[in-house]
């Protein structure tokens, strides 16, 4: 199913056990991926290659259970079609309290694995685009509007030409000025 990144957060993700974070944008994509996670979660860590070299070792690792930790986190990083067997064989079996999270970087249309995650239902893929100046702003109107800071349009402008076209950057800024208005 494909979700528009802004709008994971309207889904019932706990209704989901496979998601596709693909795109450029990792610092959006990092963001969403702390939101799956709660103080409860375990969170693992692997990449593709670890993956495909002992993939049965982690299917075991994936597929068993916790007597102690209750939620599980799989991060698979740098994922590619490679994974589509794998992935495949995941969304058969029953993953009650298991999450994994595919990041990938762009992914064509002609891609297999994001292809399947687009058509399956039971499945969550979304794309973190690069972000422009024009969302950016809009990120920086929000912030304003929600901290009930007033501040000029041009102001606004100048500190979204400043940070280069990154979202860390316009945050850590956006951070700043509430620290000095308190």
């Amino acid at each position: 199913m494909i979700i528009k990144s802004y709008e994971l957060n309207k889904i019932d993700q706990d209704k989901y056990t496979l998601f596709l974070f693909y795109g450029k944008n990792n610092y959006q994509k990092k963001s969403e991926f702390n939101k799956l996670i709660d103080n409860q979660s375990e969170v693992i860590k692997y990449e593709e290659k670890d993956l495909i070299d002992r993939q049965n070792e982690i299917i075991e690792n994936i597929l068993s259970r916790s007597l102690f930790q209750r939620k599980k986190i799989i991060l698979i990083k740098r994922s590619t079609d490679k994974l589509l067997n794998i992935v495949e064989l995941l969304a058969d079996r029953n993953l009650d309290d298991t999450k994994i999270v595919l990041d990938s970087e762009n992914l064509e249309k002609k891609s297999k694995l994001r292809s399947y995650f687009e058509k399956n239902k039971n499945c969550v893929c979304a794309a973190f685009y690069p972000d422009t100046l024009q969302t950016l702003t809009k990120i920086a109107l929000n912030f304003f509007r929600e901290k009930k800071i007033s501040i000029s349009t041009a102001d606004i402008n100048l500190i979204v030409n400043k940070i280069n076209e990154s979202r860390e950057n316009l945050i850590n800024e956006l951070e700043k000025i509430e620290f000095f208005t308190r």
